[in-house]
Parts: C-alpha cells; sequence; structure tokens
C-alpha cells in the first residue's frame, strides 16, 4: 500500500527562512497539519497491532540485554514518539530489536548483578544516542558504506545463530550455574550438566516454539487470524496461566521459572549520569557504545530505505540520524535499552495499512503505556522460558542463508572474474568470525574484511587486453567494436597493444600499470618483432590522479624515444579534461610531422589514435606510403 512522503519537497531557493530549516529538521510539523482524517482508522488499528506486538517481544529483547525485564518496554514508550518527530520513514517501527538486543547483552554481560546492569544500560543507551546524532550533524551517515553488504549478511546470519544458541540452555530449565557459557560450551566440556534439565519446562519450551514458528499458518483461517496476528501475546497469556496453574502443584525445586516481580506503574524520569562513577562507566562503555550506534543505524536505515522504495518517497539520512539519537538519548531517561527500527515490524505496519507516524509510532508508544499501566501486575507470571522462544523465533527469520547461496553461485560462475569470488571470502569471514568470536569481533572482522578487499581491488584494477570483432574494418564508416581479447571472434591489432584499465588511476595502483605495460611490450616484441604503438582506453577511468599523470608522461616520454606512441583514447569528465590539459600537449611533442600534429585533436576513439600510429610509423619509413596515409585519413576524417 502507498502511503504519502513525511516531507515536502525541498526548497530550490538559495535563501531559506527559519521556517523552512524547522521543516526539514521536525517533518511532524509538515504532516500534522495536513494529515487525512481518512487514515486515522487504519492508523489506530495497526497501532493496535504494533503495539501489542512490541510489549511481547521486548520483554524477550529485556532478557537478551541482561536487564530487567520490565525495561524492556519502557523502552518502547518514549522513543517511537521522539523518533516520530524527526524521522522521514512512513513504516518505521522503533523499539527493541533482536540483533542490537545481543550487541547490548555482550557489553552488558560483565556489568555486575542484575541491578548494575539495569542502571548501566541506560547509559549505553544515551551514549549510542549521543553518537548518531552526532554521525547526523558530522555528516557522518556514508561511514555504514564501508561495511559491504555480504559482510552484514555473513555478520547478522552467525548473530541470529548466536543468539538462537544462548538461549538453548534457558528453555531446557538448566540452573544458572550449569548454564554458564551456552550449549555448546555445555557440550563440549560439561556434557553431564544436561542431567539438571527441567522437563517441564523443556516441554514448555518446545510446545511455545512450535506454536511460533506454525501460527503463520493460522492467518489463513479467518476465525483463528487473531491468534496469527498477536502470536506472541496469545503465547503469554496462555503460558503464564499455565504456569499459574502448574507451580502450585508441584514442589518448589520443579517449578518452571517466572519472571518474578516487576515495578508497577510507568518509568520515572531520571538523568543516567549522575556522578563521577557514573562518567566513569561511561567511558568504559563507549567502545561498545559506538559498534551498537553502527549497528542501529545500518541496520534501521537499510530496512527504512527499503520500504521507501517501495512505496515511492524519500527519506534523508540526517534525519533518521537525529531522529534515532534522540530516541535513544530521550530513551535512556526512562532506562530505555538501545531501540532501533524494527524490519519485521515495518512489514506488519505496511501490510496492516498504516499511512503515517501517527499508526507506527506515537500510539505504539501510547498503547505500551497502556499494556504496562494494566498488566504489569500479570508480567510477573509471565514463564521465562517462553521468552526465551520468542527470541529463537525471532532470531530464525534474521538468517540469510540464501544470500550466502547467491554469493556461492557468482563465485563459481567462470564467466565473471576473480573479483565476485571477494563477497563470498567476505561473507564467510563475517560469518565465521562472528560464530567464533562473537558479535562484537566478528563485526569489527566483517568491517576490515569489507576494507581490505576493497583496497585489494582498487590496487589491483583490472587491466584487459583489447582486439577487434572479427571481420570489423578500420576504414569503415561505423567504428570497429573492440572487446577483451580472450572473447571469442576478437582480433589482435598487429603491433599495436591496446587495452582498457578498469577504474581509478592514482598512486596506489599506477606502478601495477607500468610493470603490466611493460610486461606487454617485451611479449609483443617477441612474437611480432616490433610495438609500434600503445592505446589505453580511458573509458572505464572515472579518475586520474596527480602521480598517475606523472607516470603516464613517464610513459609518453620513454614510448616516444623507442619510436613508439602511447595515447589515451576515450577519455571523458574529469579524466578527459586532464588528459587534454597535461598528457596531449606531451604527445604533439612526440610526434615531429605538423600533418599528423594536426589531426592528432581530431583522434577520440580507439580506432582513431590506431589509424593516427600506422601513419605516424609510416611518416618514419616511407614518405610515398606517408602521403597515402594522409589521404586515407582526410577521406575518414
Amino acid at each position: 500500500m502507498s502511503a504519502d512522503p513525511l516531507v515536502g519537497q525541498k526548497s530550490k531557493a538559495s535563501r531559506r527562512g527559519w521556517g523552512d530549516v524547522l521543516l526539514e529538521q521536525m517533518p511532524i510539523l509538515y504532516w500534522l497539519p495536513r494529515y487525512p482524517l481518512e487514515n486515522l482508522k487504519p492508523d489506530l488499528a495497526g497501532a493496535m497491532t504494533l503495539g501489542c506486538i512490541l510489549i511481547g517481544q521486548s520483554l524477550a529483547h529485556a532478557n537478551l540485554c541482561m536487564v530487567n525485564l520490565i525495561n524492556g518496554p519502557y523502552s518502547c514508550m518514549l522513543p517511537p514518539i521522539v523518533y516520530a518527530l524527526f524521522g522521514t520513514c512512513v513504516h518505521a517501527s522503533v523499539g527493541t530489536g533482536g540483533l542490537v538486543s545481543l550487541l547490548t547483552g555482550e557489553v552488558m554481560a560483565d556489568r555486575g548483578n542484575l541491578e548494575q546492569r539495569t542502571h548501566d544500560v541506560a547509559i549505553l543507551t544515551c551514549l549510542v544516542g549521543l553518537l548518531l546524532a552526532l554521525m547526523g550533524l558530522l555528516q557522518l551517515a556514508f561511514l555504514v558504506r564501508f561495511l559491504s553488504r555480504p559482510a552484514l549478511s555473513g555478520f547478522i546470519t552467525a548473530s541470529a545463530i548466536l543468539i538462537m544458541l544462548s538461549q538453548v540452555a534457558p528453555m531446557l530449565g538448566l540452573p544458572n550455574w550449569a548454564s554458564k557459557g551456552g550449549i555448546v560450551n555445555i557440550i563440549r566440556h560439561h556434557i553431564t550438566y544436561l542431567e539438571y534439565t527441567d522437563i517441564a519446562t523443556a516441554i514448555l519450551s518446545a510446545v511455545a516454539l512450535v506454536f511460533l514458528l506454525n501460527a503463520k499458518k493460522l492467518k489463513k483461517v479467518k476465525a483463528l487470524k487473531f491468534i496469527g496476528d498477536f502470536k506472541e501475546l496469545v503465547l503469554l497469556a496462555l503460558s503464564t496461566i499455565f504456569c499459574n496453574y502448574y507451580n502450585p502443584t508441584v514442589d518448589e525445586e520443579l517449578h518452571i521459572k517466572v519472571v518474578g516481580h516487576v515495578p508497577a506503574g510507568l518509568p520515572a524520569f531520571e538523568f543516567p549520569v549522575k556522578s563521577a562513577a557514573d562518567l566513569q562507566t561511561a567511558k568504559e562503555l563507549l567502545p561498545g557504545a559506538i559498534l551498537v550506534a553502527f549497528v542501529v543505524f545500518l541496520s534501521s536505515f537499510a530496512g527504512a530505505k527499503k520500504f521507501a522504495m517501495k512505496d515511492g518517497y524519500q527519506i534523508r539520512a540526517f534525519n533518521e540520524l537525529m531522529a534515532l539519537g534522540f530516541a535513544n538519548m530521550l530513551g535512556a531517561l526512562t532506562g530505555s535499552v538501545p531501540t532501533q527500527i524494527g524490519l519485521s515490524r515495518m512489514g506488519i505496519a505496511h501490510q496492516a495499512g498504516v499511512k503515517s507516524q501517527l499508526g507506527a509510532n506515537i500510539v505504539v508508544g501510547v498503547v505500551v503505556c497502556l499494556g504496562v499501566l494494566l498488566f504489569s501486575s500479570y508480567i510477573q507470571h509471565v514463564p521465562m522460558c517462553v521468552l526465551n522462544a520468542i527470541i529463537v523465533n525471532g532470531a530464525s527469520h534474521l538468517t540469510e542463508f540464501d544470500q550466502a547461496v547467491e554469493l556461492w553461485k557468482f563465485a563459481t560462475n567462470k564467466r565473471y572474474n576473480w573479483k565476485t569470488r571477494g563477497d563470498m571470502l567476505t561473507w564467510i569471514i563475517g560469518f565465521c568470525c562472528t560464530l567464533y568470536f562473537g558479535a562484537f569481533q566478528g563485526m569489527l572482522s566483517a568491517v576490515f574484511a569489507s576494507l581490505i578487499i576493497i583496497l585489494y581491488q582498487v590496487v589491483n584494477p583490472d587491466i584487459v587486453q583489447l582486439g577487434f570483432r572479427e571481420g570489423d574494418v578500420m576504414d569503415a564508416a561505423r567504428p570497429r567494436k573492440w572487446m577483451a581479447l580472450d572473447r571469442k571472434g576478437a582480433v589482435k591489432e598487429p603491433q599495436i597493444l591496446v587495452f582498457r584499465l578498469e577504474g581509478p588511476l592514482f598512486y596506489a595502483n599506477v606502478e601495477r600499470l607500468q610493470e603490466w605495460v611493460e610486461e606487454q611490450e617485451v611479449e609483443i616484441g617477441e612474437e611480432e618483432g616490433e610495438l609500434i604503438g600503445i592505446v589505453l582506453s580511458a573509458s572505464a577511468i572515472p579518475f586520474m590522479d596527480t602521480t598517475a599523470v606523472q607516470a603516464l608522461s613517464a610513459l609518453i616520454k620513454t614510448c616516444s624515444e623507442r619510436g613508439t606512441l602511447f595515447c589515451i583514447a576515450n577519455t571523458f569528465g574529469q579524466t578527459g579534461r586532464i588528459a587534454a590539459d597535461q598528457l596531449e600537449p606531451l604527445l604533439k611533442e612526440s610526434i615531429t610531422d605538423s600533418f599528423l600534429r594536426s589531426q592528432l585533436q581530431n583522434c577520440s576513439s580507439v580506432d582513431d589514435f590506431v589509424r593516427l600510429i600506422r601513419a605516424y610509423k609510416e611518416a618514419h619509413s616511407d614518405v610515398t606510403t606517408h602521403c597515402l596515409m594522409r589521404a586515407s585519413m582526410l577521406q575518414t576524417k
């Protein structure tokens, strides 16, 4: 379903008033006065759905963050409303998320007891918000582009597996002392700990997980569609009722573990940093906050952009950074964990027909507040293993093995060059490092792998020797088609080296170009006896720096001393201007014949320069033939 954009057209005037600037920074001032009342019904319906879903999900995500469970719903009250003031994505649903909660849990793992972690997580959230806002103010949104899509996919897939593995031990009902290190550690080193499995907890976990994985099928039955839409809430309600009846009938050591006491009412507003000790905590949490902020924006912006493109409206990276930044900073005042835009919830909002931020966030925050006020006393009876099952179900949808399959197809396709294998390698590095070292180290490894592969590809660009299509004639009115020499039907131009460099030419790779040209000169000299000219097709060179200009100048001069012309064809843009200003005069100096020098300005294509090179060679070998070549060039022009 399409939705109206939240921002108006940007003013083209060179001078804009404060009103225009304010409308850009706070889109709600643009769309709220123009809000059509017919959108109210679908917005309210969508908000009710999202609010109920968020209550169940946020409780589970708070468990993943290793903080008080009630802080999950607290995180879905103020942040969505704040985002709606600054955000530009119509369907963005702000709240807790599995991936960010996993990273938060890793940061909080060594922060003392539950009370200490709950206090420290607000400081972390404040830092995440501050970093996101700074990224917006400093226009640093481009930094996320250094993490390639394959690297992110490998990281997310491994993180999803880590999330699921971290929930297995509590789903089996193992004691806290036995479940340290997770199920993998138990199987590798303490297999006997599985004797402490609580059968009732394990059965309830299995039933809950099977229900969640198959609840989508209930949507096909009209009478059961409600259960499919609100599967988390239905599961929490039914499991709570079951535990209320089951636990009193068995001994205390056989009880299914429940949430326990939670504070009643709404959270108080309190600034998280109040002492020197809190400042020291903020310094310790800063490295983790940087990575969490990075993931928050990356995952949020990618999802927002996807739905914006789908519905045909634009989002602004600056607004999204500021909106997420302020949402987390102000959310920290109520003890919030780091929040993000949830991709799955965006899909629900889009499917439910949400038309604006009123339905996607503002009313959602109100619904969560009412839910906590009315049902906080019942939350204490929710079984913990059901929350673990909700986390596992959510994480199962994060895996992207299909992306790995696509990358493998590219990597094994013989028609593509070696660079396509770099994406598969990046995915594997991101995946394996995340699984082995953990989420934070995996993220850093993925970023590092992306940068290394980018640098390697830039420093080692593809240099392709070209040949013309078999049957093409140079003197024809239509220019010859040039293609890679290793392609079927390509014919090499005798005694002339024609090649194409694919990528920017600068200080990091110009030496590679020089080495390649020298190797080809020797090879052609041995096979054909003499090299009379070199033509570089610059059709794939978007940029050239001063080091490259100096190197090409040296090549032109050294080739000229050997009686060989070095020419640059098919230039464009800035590369063309640099070639015309800096390199063409050198080529003119190497051509002593005034007629050929005058024809240089008319040369642009590979065929033009091949014709010039042959005329230059003839001018130095035979006067009569040279006159014929002049006539041929004039006729062609």
